[in-house]
């Protein structure tokens, strides 16, 4: 029988959510004794790669069609503009 090669599978991001029941587990061992301060891990801010976020607001804002610049300080600058 050949072998059948596997179909790439997008992986899911299980980052934020692996961390998190580490550390839960971490604090129930730690829940009989009573939690210090120092024994609390704090969790990792999610890093981006430079650019990644940029690319991703650039998407956000062509899509969108609602107006960047509230409309009172939008007119000002217009009449201030157009005044000169």
């Amino acid at each position: 029988m050949a072998r059948q090669k596997q179909t790439a599978k997008k992986s899911t991001n299980n980052w934020g959510k692996v961390l998190s029941r580490t550390l839960e587990t971490k604090r129930q061992k730690g829940k009989g004794k009573g939690i210090l301060k120092t024994d609390v891990v704090k969790t990792k801010t999610r890093r981006w790669r430079p650019g990644t976020v940029a690319l991703r607001e650039i998407r956000r804002y062509q899509k969108s069609t609602e107006n960047l610049i509230k409309r009172a300080p939008f007119q000002r600058l217009l009449r201030d503009i157009a005044k000169d």
